[in-house]
């Protein structure tokens, strides 16, 4: 399974569409390395652990113990800015480093901090540079991003794949048809033409880890959300609990277990009422998010308009590809394919 463990809950950042901290946790773990060793040994088999937060290289010393000390594999998503905290010793164990990023220099860094993208910059060279196989950039996305623009001009740095996730349902309602109508399907439009006239070209694919998720569910659909969460991915909170996702520490529902316990976490359901188990893209979408499921910030009104733009979405880069999807799913990048190993956005 996948477990999202937290280093820290804080963050040293303060980006315009995130609090960056989760004030009611500890800031660092209060377990034990060697509790949460007995709890994986006890729960899964082959755990694999991604150093999350806040910013998790705020306490590199846990990560670091971590690794000295658990059997797994090891990936982390992080904003890069104090890379040079952890030695390169462990760099090079990392199997996938997620770093944020938004796009060019000057859009990222009005959005996450000046000098932000240099540090990202910095950390993507120096992972390619020590083996890292997967240097993956992490985007957020909303209504200033150009989904074109800034996909391609992230794929033309060191990073071996681009992923993101739409800021919509946990922020403030936008207008999100309007954007995806005018800027945002357009931009999947270009970008899934120029992913399939890569592959004519080359017989590779482009590394945009959502369209590569799409061949994934075209071959082996979905039957749950595609990042696992509550059935085969945890978050590990730095109080020692354990939840369905890393994004809701304080909801109820999300609560599955304890590192102080030795059973598996609670498996969890869709919530009732949603109409994804009925739905003709369930395959292709999974559901899409289960926070988004449960919590519904946006109303029944708001999630019609991002089911909609995920519908449009999958249509689009299928209209594009058209034929050509059977055989693309056969490649070994789609084959190799697993969120439940790298923590990326299937469905955005």
């Amino acid at each position: 399974m996948l477990w999202l463990v937290y280093s820290s809950s804080k963050c040293n950042l303060k980006c315009k569409y995130c609090g960056g901290s989760w004030p009611d946790l500890p800031p660092k773990p209060v377990y034990p390395v060697s509790t949460l060793k007995e709890y994986l040994e006890a729960v899964d088999p082959r755990p694999a652990i991604v150093f999350y937060g806040g910013e998790p290289l705020l306490n590199p010393k846990f990560i670091m113990d971590v690794m000295d000390n658990v059997e797994a594999t090891f990936g982390i998503q992080t904003n890069a800015t104090l890379h040079h905290l952890l030695p390169p010793r462990y760099w090079e164990r990392m199997k996938n480093v997620l770093i944020s990023i938004d796009g060019p220099e000057e859009f990222n860094d009005s959005r996450r901090g000046r000098g932000s993208y240099a540090k990202a910059l910095e950390l993507a060279y120096k992972a390619r540079r020590l083996g890292v196989k997967r240097v993956i950039a992490r985007m957020a996305v909303d209504l200033e991003s150009d989904i074109y623009r800034d996909v391609k001009h992230l794929l033309s740095l060191p990073f071996t794949h681009v992923h993101w996730q739409l800021s919509v349902d946990w922020v403030p309602k936008w207008d999100l048809r309007g954007w995806a109508e005018r800027s945002y399907l357009p931009g999947i439009r270009r970008l899934a033409e120029e992913f399939k006239e890569h592959y004519l070209r080359t017989g590779e694919l482009l590394g945009i880890v959502p369209f590569i998720a799409l061949l994934k569910a075209h071959k082996e659909p979905w039957d749950w959300v595609p990042c696992g969460a509550g059935r085969k991915a945890y978050s590990v909170l730095t109080d020692g609990s354990v939840v369905a996702c890393p994004i809701a520490p304080y909801e109820g529902w999300a609560k599955a277990g304890s590192v102080y316990e030795r059973s598996p976490p609670k498996a969890l359901s869709y919530p009732e009422g949603v109409p994804c188990e009925r739905c003709e893209y369930k395959g292709y979408c999974g559901g899409r998010c289960l926070y988004w499921l449960y919590e519904r910030f946006w109303g029944d009104e708001g999630m019609k308009e991002i089911c909609w733009v995920t519908k449009k979405y999958i249509d689009t880069f299928f209209e594009v590809v058209g034929d050509l999807a059977d055989e693309m799913a056969e490649h070994e990048e789609v084959a190799s394919y697993d969120p439940l190993e790298d923590s990326t956005e299937a469905v955005p």
